[in-house]
C-alpha cells in the first residue's frame, strides 16, 4: 500500500511539473506574439525566447508521457532554474532533493 501511495504522489509531482512547463510554453510563444509589435525588439531575442519554448515544451511532452529522455531535460531544467536567485535557486533545489529522495526516476520508462 506504501508503494502504491509513493507512485501516486510521484506521478502527481511529474504531472504538476509537466502542465507548469506546458503554461510556460505558452507564455513563452505569446511573447512572441507580442514582440512582433515592438519595432525595437532584437532579432536575437526571439531565437532565445523560441529556444526556450521548445525546450519547454519538449521537457513538457518528456515529462507527461514519463519518457526518461524527458526527464533528463526535467534535471537539466532544474540545474539551469538554480541560477534564477532566489525564488527559482529555492524551487529547484527543492524539487531536486525530491526526486531524490523519492527516486522519481524509476517512474519514468525507456
Amino acid at each position: 500500500m506504501h508503494e502504491v501511495g509513493h507512485m501516486q504522489k510521484g506521478t502527481r509531482f511529474i504531472k504538476i511539473y509537466g502542465l507548469t512547463l506546458l503554461i510556460l510554453f505558452v507564455g513563452c510563444i505569446y511573447v512572441i506574439y507580442v514582440s512582433f509589435y515592438i519595432e525595437d525588439f532584437p532579432q536575437e531575442h526571439y531565437y532565445f525566447v523560441v529556444l526556450i519554448s521548445t525546450w519547454y515544451l519538449l521537457t513538457a511532452i518528456g515529462l507527461l508521457t514519463r519518457k526518461l529522455w524527458g526527464f533528463y531535460l526535467f534535471k537539466l531544467f532544474l540545474y539551469a532554474l538554480l541560477l534564477a536567485f532566489p525564488i527559482g535557486t529555492i524551487i529547484s533545489y527543492k524539487s531536486l532533493v525530491y526526486i531524490k529522495k523519492n527516486d522519481i526516476k524509476d517512474l519514468f520508462f525507456q
